[in-house]
């Protein structure tokens, strides 16, 4: 069974995204890039295989066991199967480590989905170096919200129903936005979107 959305789970996502677009001075139907996101966050931004010295400094200082942390450093970095995106909290500062071998396309998912879970605060939902190296604690729920956010972010319900409206391709809006052709897809059906504007269509 599921996890249950919290109450107004959904419509506050929508309203995180137009919010996030509104004060960056984008529409629903623009695109809203990962790094624009982060950044107006306050998140640091980092591709996991593209450490500069200060970050590794800085990761080791806030870690002890400095061969443990470099094997995971090392571990984030070369591996393109199992891990897309975590978020580290380094020195009370929060930072997205992605991996750069996937698509742009998926970073920007992958980046998405991370932002979604620090602003849903969710505890325990990080490579946390202060005191164990672990990677995060799986919670079924925090990855529903983090999953429903991310894609809301990416791609806000207002914007996709304009496009759809407007005769646009799940190709075209794929490209619009940056996003995969699987998360246009995905939004289209979970929203309902063209059942939505069919039924629009037929009352007039």
């Amino acid at each position: 069974m599921s996890p249950k959305f919290p109450p107004r789970f959904k419509a506050k996502a929508e309203i995180t995204s137009l919010d996030l677009r509104r004060q960056l001075g984008l529409t629903a139907a623009a695109a809203c890039p990962a790094k624009l996101a982060t950044g107006h966050h306050g998140v640091l931004l980092a591709a996991a295989d593209a450490f500069n010295d200060s970050i590794v400094d800085a990761l080791l200082d806030e870690f002890p066991d400095h061969l443990r942390m470099r094997q995971q450093l090392r571990w984030i970095a070369n591996d393109t199967i199992e891990f897309s995106a975590i978020v580290a909290i380094v020195r009370g500062c929060k930072m997205i480590l992605y991996n750069a071998n996937n698509s742009p396309a998926r970073q920007q998912s992958d980046i998405m989905h991370e932002l979604a879970h620090i602003l849903c605060e969710h505890k325990g939902d990080c490579l946390q170096l202060n005191s164990d190296i672990s990677l995060r604690v799986h919670n079924a729920g925090h990855e529903q919200e983090a999953k429903w956010l991310g894609a809301a972010l990416q791609i806000p319900e207002q914007g996709i129903f304009e496009h759809v409206r407007a005769g646009r391709s799940s190709e075209e809006i794929a490209q619009i936005y940056g996003a995969s052709l699987p998360m246009v897809i995905y939004r289209r059906r979970i929203l309902a979107i063209d059942r939505r504007i069919s039924y629009l269509k037929q009352v007039r």
